[in-house]
């Protein structure tokens, strides 16, 4: 329980009536006033339902000092995950939206601190306001603050690899002013990234004979990265505001190195020793991303409006050199691609009766060049123009049925038109769709438990880099390439919300047709080649998960607990004949968050991660993955402007991932092993910290983030 010494009468009626004038506030904040020989008590939980939503507060609990945004969120109830990757359980990477603002880069994780948060929602089901390839939702709020004039925050953080023995720096300095309504602010984030990959692969391929490659496999990634932040928000009345804010990244070059050091075996026997070293060299122009909003009101009705650009270009000098007891070759290879996005939103909202109605539309525009050239005449170059454009409408209706609870059904429509040319290949392709995609959801209070069921029909459209059909070189063993092809996924899902006290529950059923994967395919050279293809059965997949928030003293647990399990089989062909496979070994999640405060503006946290062995579509897990991790951290100075922070992650060195597929003719297992183990040290100061005021909420986010992959 959050505890509050408000000294004063006057202090204490003030208090009282900021909480009667912020009612979302109230229903979820634990408050204790003590006047001399009076104390007002109030238990509210940390985590509730809201809706469709499940809402954490953050503000004034343990969880506000876990230090980046990043590491908050895997705290989150109904969330789990890496700190660079968070995860809504049951569901993967959701879209997360930052004070309305969607989340574009994911450096942002980094970027912003846990203390400036006041709640976290996420949305496990969302509605039709939402692309229908999103599949979970996080909105994330930050806390108010008051006054006016310059501000700022400072942080550096330095990470340093206990195992392999490097160095990741990064600092980032944010800049606001704000005066008469007006907010003008400014960041500039700094980023050396060094990541490494360790792992084991082996290759059988069976033809008439039987390939078996096997040795190890190391990546290492290298870049600098610069990202500019600027804006402004003008709230010009308590009902219209405007603003524009543009993000730039400027790249400083990158280097990546993929090593393969492996025998290869024909029937058993030694026949080559393979050494292939693949050397990537990618430059960046300066990207752009933009983003216009007005967010207002005209007597009831609601205007959000928002206008989005986006450019990105990515080109990529290759080179790979073999070596092998038979021949030594260098093969070169070069690939670029640039983007370019427009997209705009536009939602209205109503009230009608004893609800609300909200509606609008949404379009997308989005053109991708992509270009591959390789020296090996028997591999196709490519120069294909990639043209994606989606224009989709909405309405949603809520009705609130009081003691009966609250209701609500959306429909959204989406007109997709695709094309594909590859200029050097004659390949063309057409593909012009037109779907609807209901939603459905009803939320109810049940004496001291809250209930919600939702239902929606989505879809997942594959990246551009999976519909690209130029083939990558990997070694003279095996070659990569996409498909343009690939049908859209078809996603139902069901999902159930239950809370209680400090206990949350969520169950999801969902059937997945067209699911997009990866299989292989043996060429006339006897080498395999990896495409991305329709899984022709569909895949049904139930989840369940527990969690749970209690605090005792000093001491606070965030724990979850959960399965989930995918009812799904292949007929796979062989060269031995036909023979089915069962992919149905159920995985299990625990976390367990323990946060220790202690008087003096000290902290621990002790931190553990499992996520069991089991099946995930078509590849198999052999290995359970568990992450340790210890934390401290002290604040000082006056309201805590300064705080260092120390950990100790991956302490076992157990953050690993066994893969193992089987597709006929060609079986992969790969043993991975990550550069987590390290020890953090970061450093923030705060100077009049005031909250950005910016809200817009972006467009084109499916699309946007699909141009990145």
């Amino acid at each position: 329980m959050v505890k509050h010494l408000l000294i004063g009468f006057l202090a204490c009626v003030s208090a009282l009536n900021a909480l009667a004038q912020d009612q979302d506030s109230t229903l979820y904040l634990d408050q204790m006033v003590e006047l001399k020989e009076i104390v007002v008590k109030g238990y509210f939980p940390n985590t509730r339902l809201k809706g469709d939503a499940i809402v954490t507060r953050i503000e004034g609990t343990p969880l506000a000092s876990s230090g980046t945004v990043g590491e908050m969120l895997i705290k989150v109830p109904g969330m789990t995950g890496s700190e660079d990757s968070p995860e809504v359980l049951g569901k993967g990477s959701p879209l997360i939206y930052i004070n309305g603002r969607m989340m574009r880069d994911a450096s942002e994780l980094k970027q912003l601190r846990s203390e400036d948060i006041r709640d976290v929602e996420v949305i496990n089901n969302p509605g039709a306001q939402y692309d229908a390839t999103v599949r979970a939702v996080v909105r994330i709020r930050t806390r108010k603050q008051q006054g006016e004039g310059l501000s700022m925050d400072l942080t550096l953080t330095d990470e340093q690899d206990l195992r392999y023995d490097f160095n990741r720096p990064s600092g980032r300095l944010n800049l606001n002013y704000r005066t008469n309504g007006v907010d003008v602010f400014g960041s500039v984030y700094y980023f050396h990234q060094d990541y490494r990959q360790y792992s084991d692969l082996e290759e059988i391929t069976k033809t008439s004979k039987i390939f078996r490659q096997n040795g190890p496999y190391t990546m290492t990634w290298k870049n600098d990265q610069l990202t500019y932040t600027a804006g402004v928000n003008w709230q010009i009345t308590d009902d219209h505001s405007v603003g524009v804010r543009a993000d730039l990244t400027h790249y400083l070059g990158g280097t990546n190195k993929v090593i393969y050091d492996e025998d290869v075996l024909e029937n058993e026997v030694l026949i080559d020793h393979l050494y292939s070293e693949q050397t990537s060299k990618e430059t960046k122009p300066l990207g752009w991303l933009t983003n216009t909003y007005y967010s207002g009101k005209v007597g009831n009705l609601g205007i959000d409006f928002n206008f989005d650009f986006m450019k990105t270009e990515i080109n990529t000098d290759r080179e790979n050199l073999e070596t092998s007891l038979v021949d030594d070759d260098i093969v070169l290879s070069k690939s670029g691609s640039n983007s370019h996005l427009y997209a705009t939103k536009l939602v209205l909202s109503h009230p009608v009766w004893k609800g609300k109605v909200e509606g609008g539309t949404e379009m997308t525009f989005a053109k991708r060049h992509n270009t591959y050239w390789i020296d090996i005449a028997s591999i196709a170059n490519t120069d294909a123009d990639i043209t994606e454009n989606n224009i989709a409408a909405f309405a949603e209706f809520s009705l609130d049925l009081e003691r009966w609870g609250q209701a609500t059904v959306g429909l959204r429509y989406e007109h997709t038109l695709y094309d594909y040319a590859d200029q050097m290949n004659s390949d063309f392709l057409h593909r012009s769709m037109d779907e609807f995609f209901p939603t459905a959801s009803y939320s109810v209070k049940l004496g001291n438990v809250n209930a919600g069921l939702s239902y929606s029909f989505k879809t997942n459209r594959p990246s551009f880099f999976a519909m690209n059909d130029a083939v990558t070189y990997i070694s003279r063993y095996s070659m990569q390439a996409g498909n343009s092809q690939l049908l859209n996924e078809r996603l139902r899902d069901l999902s159930l919300n239950l809370s209680w006290r400090w206990l949350t529950f969520t169950a999801t059923y969902e059937r997945c047709k067209n699911a997009i994967t990866q299989w292989a395919f043996i060429t006339d050279d006897d080498a395999a080649l990896i495409k991305h293809i329709n899984i022709d059965k569909p895949i049904n997949t139930y989840s369940a998960f527990i969690s749970a928030t209690p605090r005792v003293g000093i001491w606070s647990l965030n724990a979850t607990a959960g399965v989930e399990k995918q009812d799904f089989y292949l007929d796979i062909e062989g060269p031995d004949g036909t023979h089915r496979d069962y992919y149905n070994k159920p995985v299990y999640t625990l976390n367990a968050f323990n946060t220790f405060s202690l008087k003096h503006n000290w902290k621990f946290d002790i931190n553990f991660m499992l996520r069991s062995r089991g099946h995930m579509q078509n590849f198999y897990c052999d290995c359970d993955n568990i992450r340790l991790g210890f934390v401290v951290q002290k604040s000082f100075l006056k309201d805590n402007a300064l705080t260092l922070r120390a950990s100790v992650l991956d302490v076992l060195q157990r953050n690993r991932l066994n893969e193992f597929a089987d597709m006929g003719y060609y079986q992969i297992q790969q043993n991975n092993r990550y550069s987590t183990h390290k020890f953090s040290i970061s450093v923030n100061y705060r100077f009049n910290a005031t909250r950005s005021k910016y809200k817009g909420t972006g467009a084109g986010k499916d699309a946007q983030q699909r141009m990145k992959n």
